[in-house]
């Protein structure tokens, strides 16, 4: 079975798919003061890199997926999001794992065959097709995230209808991946 962790990359949480089944959340730390700084902006970039490596260390994936950037994102959460995916994707390079990334509304397509799904439709989904509830909305989506990949590798998570399979042929890049 190939081990394949999916992301849903947030500034302030992101959710994590694990090779083993579970989900878990990277939480960024919090602003010190009323006023986001450079050192709260450091912080927070340092306690997610050294989490999602902690991951790395322990899951060691054939495979990681990632939600990529929403296009329309603008403002300040875009650089702090902009941030954190670097951070992912050089610490998945320095790695060697082999990284994927899918449109949001890709993801949305698979799970639910809406890509304009809500946070609350793609949870719906979960629960019908697999049995699951999540702690956090990210960890949902990591999951739904994750399913791609292990649908992907031959190895599917849920049964979901052809029309929503096919949207995997409209991610671009898949990576060669050997396990």
């Amino acid at each position: 079975m190939p081990r394949v962790m999916g992301l849903d990359l947030a500034a302030e949480q992101s959710g994590v798919a694990l090779p083993d089944d579970t989900t878990t959340a990277i939480r960024a730390p919090k602003a010190r003061g009323k006023v986001r700084t450079l050192a709260d902006d450091l912080d927070r970039m340092d306690r997610v890199e050294k989490s999602f490596r902690a991951l790395l260390a322990v899951h060691r994936p054939h495979l990681l997926v990632v939600e990529d950037y929403a296009n329309g994102i603008k403002g300040n959460p875009v650089h702090r999001l902009a941030e954190i995916g670097g951070l992912i994707r050089l610490a998945a390079y320095r790695e060697g794992v082999p990284i994927a990334l899918v449109n949001l509304m890709h993801v949305k397509m698979y799970a639910t065959g809406d890509g304009s799904a809500t946070k609350s439709q793609m949870a719906t989904a979960a629960l019908s097709r697999a049995g699951l509830t999540f702690a956090t909305e990210d960890e949902c989506d990591a999951w739904w995230i994750r399913a791609m990949g292990c649908e992907w590798a031959g190895h599917p998570l849920v049964t979901v209808p052809k029309a929503q399979r096919e949207v995997l042929q409209r991610v671009k890049g898949w990576p060669e991946v050997t396990w």
